[in-house]
């Protein structure tokens, strides 16, 4: 019995329509290696935050390459069952990068300009074409982008791609792709989260504490060979410092607690480091395995105790500083060359 049901169980892992043939995936980038963290759904396709067509499962424990990200899911395959296909980034971990040399980190999404709000209004969409409202910004409010598609600039929001009409934002300033031949005081690298703008008393402080944060990253200049301790150089986290009570996560739960709404503070601040090699990550860690929902699957970083902290050291020869600011519940975070 135990012989049927294991052959049952290799005929439904066996690659049905849709699967990419062994010989097309010779031709993708082999960008990451990760184990299947639970059992993974495998769809042909996806359509914003949703697979279409599920054609099998891969088993949890065993291992994939990744060859490309989005902010839900990455598409993989597998060399054991010859499939390929997508799987949502959240059944995968123990990433691993397969060539450091030529691939950024795992989830690394690089942002290649920084723009302005000069509209009264201006609705993030889900689409470019008949988009439903995200969330609506409005004038000053600061923006990193990935990109331009058709007149519309291109951002992530939460687990998702956004849009905004590029008539609506200021000329957007280029981040430099070599920090190295970057200018003084020249952006390198920059990362927008979106975080709830609701009244409630509790989310009231946590947009206060999304403030408070960004002011105090405001002042650092970080010299060459120095470090970044989050807690140490943004906390503590307490009144006296200008924090006040707001949710916290605890391995995924929410609880009460002064300083929260930091954490995403720090996490943007993670995925801007993320983006420029010259930066060392000391210590990171998520908020479990399901992350932060502001940010996508695997780039969140925890702060509010020795456990919890993100530190990252400056490898370049020349210091940095860093530009945050909140408003309209976009958050964004800048790195620029400093001399």
């Amino acid at each position: 019995m135990k012989r049927i049901l294991s052959l049952l169980l290799l005929i439904a892992l066996l690659p049905l329509h849709g699967a990419v043939s062994l010989a097309e995936e010779n031709e993708l980038p082999r960008l990451y290696k990760a184990r299947c963290r639970v059992a993974a759904n495998v769809y042909e396709s996806v359509d914003k935050t949703e697979g279409v067509r599920q054609f099998t499962v891969l088993p949890a424990k065993s291992y994939v390459v990744v060859h490309h990200l989005d902010p839900t899911f990455a598409y993989v395959t597998s060399d054991r069952y010859g499939v390929t296909g997508y799987v949502k980034r959240v059944c995968l971990d123990n990433t691993e990068t397969i060539d450091p040399a030529t691939t950024p980190p795992y989830g690394v999404e690089f942002n290649h300009y920084i723009t302005c709000v000069i509209a009264q209004d201006a609705p993030v969409l889900t689409d470019i074409e008949n988009g439903e409202v995200l969330i609506t910004l409005h004038k000053g409010a600061k923006l990193s982008l990935i990109g331009y598609e058709n007149g519309y600039a291109k951002l992530i929001y939460h687990r998702q791609y956004g849009y905004i009409d590029s008539n609506l934002l200021s000329a957007p300033v280029p981040v430099y792709v070599d920090p190295e031949t970057a200018g003084t005081d020249a952006p390198i690298a920059a990362y927008t989260s979106f975080y709830k703008t609701t009244e409630d008393e509790t989310n009231i402080g946590r947009m206060k504490n999304i403030d408070t944060a960004c002011e105090k990253l405001c002042a650092i200049t970080l010299q060459s060979g120095n470090n970044l301790d989050f807690n140490r150089d943004i906390g503590p986290y307490r009144a006296s410092n200008g924090y006040h009570p707001a949710p916290v996560l605890v391995d995924g739960k929410s609880q009460l607690g002064y300083g929260g709404g930091t954490c995403q503070v720090s996490s943007t601040l993670y995925n801007v480091v993320l983006q420029l090699p010259g930066l060392y990550v000391i210590q990171r860690r998520a908020h479990g395995n399901n992350g932060a929902s502001y940010l996508p699957i695997g780039v969140d970083a925890a702060v509010g105790n020795s456990k919890l902290n993100f530190r990252f050291r400056n490898h370049y020869l020349f210091p940095i500083r860093i530009d945050a600011s909140a408003q309209d519940g976009a958050l964004t975070i800048a790195i620029y060359r400093a001399e």
